[in-house]
């Protein structure tokens, strides 16, 4: 009797086993279907909003009243920050999905003018946030141009977000020694202790008044966009200002980067 009440129990620990199993498959098939389906869509999205943004690009060239001035300078930011979103919700899917961040590898010739297009737009959109910018001359750089685009532009975009409104955010890009320093820098608020070791994580907004921020991936996407590229990010945060340290080799992934 207890040998057959023990093989039940068995048979029963068997098939709680395999009832778990079964369910953690599903549910790991239904998170890759939701990815996909969130990569899918967020591909999609970037033709139309690229066509709202040429639009506004052209309105803007047209005599235009005040108040349509004020109107299309909101136009603008909207679709801005729609094309910022999708690109980082693209690639947290890819990085989620296991392909990663793909890069499409070039020699950058004109690496300020790339970036001052970025700084560009945003200036436009928050003409009252005084953006600085400099630069020395630059070497050329192998990269992706329209990822290190979305770097710059999620940096600032922090920055603009989080930093002190009276105080003018700095852009200081160089080239030196083999390899690429960019930094961008603003007032405000120190970062508190506790959400730095996890301000690069996805979906973190920070726990304070002052440091919330979107879906959160901004900062987890500008990591991993200087991770593929063979470099790092990092940050420093005090009362005077808070600095994010983007560095990487001239020579592109797989290069040594030469720190002085």
């Amino acid at each position: 009797m207890l040998a057959a009440e023990r093989r039940l129990y068995e048979r029963e620990l068997v098939s709680q086993r395999d009832s778990a199993e079964e369910g953690f498959r599903q549910e790991q098939a239904d998170g890759v279907l939701r990815e996909q389906f969130v990569a899918i869509l967020s591909h999609d999205l970037r033709n139309p909003v690229a066509s709202i943004t040429a639009a506004t690009r052209m309105l803007a060239k047209e005599a235009l009243s005040d108040r349509g001035k004020q109107v299309l300078g909101l136009m603008q930011g909207s679709a801005l920050r729609m094309s910022s979103l999708i690109e980082n919700i693209l690639d947290f899917a890819r990085a989620r999905l296991g392909t990663g961040i793909g890069l499409s590898l070039q020699t950058e010739q004109s690496l300020q003018l790339l970036i001052d297009q970025v700084v560009q737009e945003l200036r436009a959109v928050h003409p009252d946030h005084e953006i600085l910018a400099s630069y020395e001359p630059l070497q050329p750089l192998t990269c992706d141009p329209l990822k290190i685009g979305q770097l710059v532009s999620n940096l600032l975009g922090n920055a603009l977000t989080h930093g002190d409104k009276t105080q003018p955010i700095r852009l200081d890009c160089k080239t030196r020694h083999g390899q690429l320093r960019l930094s961008v820098a603003n007032g405000g608020k120190p970062i508190p202790d506790a959400v730095i070791p996890t301000l690069f994580d996805p979906f973190v907004r920070g726990q304070s008044e002052g440091y919330k921020d979107g879906l959160g991936l901004g900062l987890f996407i500008a990591k991993q966009i200087s991770t593929v590229h063979g470099g790092t990010l990092d940050v420093s945060s005090g009362e005077d200002e808070t600095m994010f340290t983007f560095t990487m080799p001239l020579n592109g992934p797989g290069g040594s980067v030469e720190y002085r």
